[in-house]
């Protein structure tokens, strides 16, 4: 099968980064290129992957003919079978360039982005005329879509929930000591971890306040938050924060990190405090390690989490109550064992990697023109 993985987005998120492996994976048993923005962040990673790219950068993005007429003829020059997308606004290039080509293959959608609007109109009914399957990652973004989107989609959207990796390497107790010891931190630390990129709606700054706040209680929390700074200057405003609220010795930042689950294992627990999440890829990859989780209790997270059964659930933005999920497991190390295990449990077959990009081969054949 000969895939053409598109994404243009310039970021480097949990989107980005799903692009990234399920090329890497489609590559395995497939002919597979990779269409990504000549300045994009993930540009770096395809290359370190081998993964072969061609950089496209489309210009009036509502209706780029120029940008699709040269996409159409990469999909005709490499003969392309199927296009998997991933960011919404590349749907008026792929929609275009597929009607402008002689091969016009297939085009699933993964949907990893919530729907805010209505869109029945007649400019979105030409855009999703050419998607032969979208792939929501929750029930919740599947069901949304399908009721703001009507006959766009009909009953060609279906959930696929993420799959992620079991850790490559599994840290030791002496490991464990040694790399908290490289960062100041000791085996009697109860340490939070958050991962994600470094901007206001993924809540870093709530994680501050909440160990803070723990600390008038008399709980020395401490955290490791790692992501890549998305606006400069936003990491030392984390720090100030830190410092006005006497908690910046209990903070350790990181850059991105190619290995999170490394890092992940180090902490007793991993904590995603978006906004509003429609997935929450870090929960699982967590869970996978065996590391108990806390999310908070919007968009797709509620599909991961089970509340005080496979994690801790808090309410979006409440400061006090992420403050008293958090101080609730380290207080109590039987239930962060209980839910560690429970946790991991779910996410080693319900989020099985195997499972899903095994899943996502058969679904792109499947949507194969004659």
């Amino acid at each position: 099968m000969k895939i053409l993985s598109l994404c243009l987005s310039p970021g480097l998120g949990g989107l980005e980064l799903y692009a990234l492996r399920s090329a890497v994976q489609l590559s395995k048993n497939n002919d597979v290129h990779f269409i990504s923005s000549p300045a994009a962040v993930l540009n770096d990673h395809l290359q370190k992957n081998g993964i072969r790219t061609v950089h496209l950068k489309p210009l009036f993005r509502h209706l780029p003919i120029i940008s699709a007429w040269k996409l159409a003829h990469i999909i005709d020059t490499f003969d392309i079978d199927v296009i998997h997308m991933h960011w919404g606004k590349d749907l008026p290039l792929v929609s275009l360039a597929i009607k402008l080509s002689n091969k016009r293959p297939a085009m699933v959608y993964t949907r990893q982005m919530q729907i805010t609007r209505m869109k029945t109109d007649f400019y979105h009914r030409f855009l999703y005329k050419e998607m032969s399957l979208m792939l929501a990652i929750t029930n919740q973004l599947r069901d949304r879509c399908a009721r703001m989107l009507g006959d766009n989609v009909g009953n060609r959207v279906e959930t696929l929930y993420y799959g992620v990796p079991e850790p490559e390497k599994t840290l030791t107790p002496e490991e464990i000591t040694s790399r908290r010891a490289d960062l100041g931190l000791t085996g009697q630390d109860f340490i939070v971890g958050l991962f994600g990129r470094l901007e206001d709606q993924k809540g870093q700054h709530l994680l501050i306040k909440a160990i803070a706040q723990a600390k008038q209680k008399g709980h020395n929390l401490k955290a490791i938050i790692v992501g890549h700074e998305m606006n400069a200057g936003y990491v030392d405003e984390l720090k100030k924060l830190a410092s006005e609220l006497d908690v910046l010795q209990n903070i350790h930042f990181m850059d991105f990190v190619e290995k999170p689950q490394e890092i992940m294992q180090i902490c007793d627990c991993v904590l995603l405090a978006t906004y509003m999440e429609t997935f929450g890829l870090v929960l699982p990859e967590a869970m996978r390690c065996g590391i108990a989780v806390i999310g908070s209790n919007a968009g797709g997270v509620p599909e991961i989490i089970e509340h005080d059964k496979t994690g801790l659930l808090f309410d979006p933005k409440n400061i006090d109550d992420l403050e008293k999920q958090i101080s609730s497991l380290s207080n109590d190390r039987e239930k962060l064992k209980r839910l560690a295990k429970a946790g991991k449990e779910k996410a080693d077959t319900v989020f099985n990697n195997e499972q899903h990009y095994l899943r996502l081969q058969t679904l792109l054949e499947q949507q194969i023109k004659d």
